[in-house]
């Protein structure tokens, strides 16, 4: 799947590494749409000192509970 365009806020302790969680995060909501895209989509969740590896989960997850169309 390709992803056209997506905003990525990233807390401020990923600094360094934005590019690199911001991709993997990318990837993992990809790999969770299979296809299956609504134009547009909003995804919060709380970092809480989390590393960017479980922020990338966390996001695939709820990206895939939202499903089709979800907001």
């Amino acid at each position: 799947m390709r992803i056209r365009r997506m905003t990525i806020r990233l807390p401020a302790r990923l600094r360094g590494t934005a590019e690199h969680e911001a991709r993997r995060i990318a990837q993992a909501v990809a790999e969770r749409m299979r296809g299956d895209a609504p134009q547009r989509m909003s995804v919060a969740v709380k970092g809480q000192g989390t590393s960017g590896h479980a922020l990338a989960q966390a996001v695939g997850r709820r990206v895939s509970t939202l499903g089709k169309g979800g907001r």
